[in-house]
C-alpha cells in the first residue's frame, strides 16, 4: 500500500508540474497573441480600407477580412476575400466555384495594389494578370495599375503579358 501511494503521490505532483508548465505556457502565448493580434488586425484593417476603395472605383463591392477561426489555432488563420460584382449581389468569399477567373483576376490585382502602400520593395512583377478577364475588365485594372503605379515613391511595375488592349491610358511615369 505504500509503495502504490508513493507512486500516486510521484504522478500527481508530475501531473501539478505538467499542469502548471501548460499553464504558464498558455499564458506566453496568451501574451503573444494579445500583443500580435491587433497589429495584423490593424494591417488588415489598412488593406481593406484601400481594397474597398479600389472595388468601389471600378463600381463594385469588395472587402478583406482576418479570419481566426473558431480558436487559437493560429494554422487556420487566414485572410479572405469577399467580392460582389454585380450592384443586386451580396459579396461572396472569392471561390473557383463562384466567380469566373478573369473576376478572380480583378481580385488579385486589386489586392496586389492594396498593400502594396504596406510594403516596401522596389518593383513589382506581375505576369499575365490579365489573362482571363474580358476587355472592360482589363481595361480598369490597367488604369488602378497605372494610377497606382504613377504616384510618388512607389515601386517600379513590370507588367508581362503577351497582349496589351489598344489605346490605354499612360501617364508619363509609365
Amino acid at each position: 500500500y505504500e509503495e502504490r501511494q508513493r507512486q500516486i503521490d510521484q504522478i500527481s505532483s508530475e501531473l501539478d508540474n505538467h499542469d502548471s508548465a501548460q499553464a504558464r505556457k498558455q499564458q506566453k502565448i496568451k501574451q503573444l497573441k494579445d500583443d500580435w493580434l491587433p497589429k495584423v488586425k490593424e494591417k488588415v484593417a489598412l488593406i481593406n480600407e484601400n481594397f474597398t476603395q479600389f472595388f468601389s472605383e471600378i463600381g463594385c463591392v469588395g472587402e478583406v477580412k482576418l479570419d481566426t477561426g473558431e480558436d487559437d489555432n493560429f494554422e487556420r488563420f487566414g485572410i479572405d476575400i469577399w467580392v460582389s460584382y454585380r450592384r443586386t449581389e451580396a459579396p461572396r468569399k472569392l471561390d473557383a466555384r463562384v466567380q469566373s477567373g478573369g473576376e478572380r483576376s480583378v481580385a488579385t490585382m486589386l489586392y496586389l495594389i492594396a498593400i502594396q502602400q504596406l510594403s516596401d520593395c522596389p518593383f513589382r512583377l506581375v505576369d499575365e494578370i490579365n489573362q482571363g478577364m474580358d476587355p472592360q475588365n482589363e481595361r480598369m485594372i490597367f488604369d488602378q495599375v497605372t494610377a497606382q503605379a504613377s504616384k510618388d515613391n512607389t515601386p517600379q511595375y513590370f507588367l508581362i503579358t503577351p497582349k496589351l488592349l489598344p489605346d490605354l491610358k499612360f501617364t508619363p511615369a509609365i
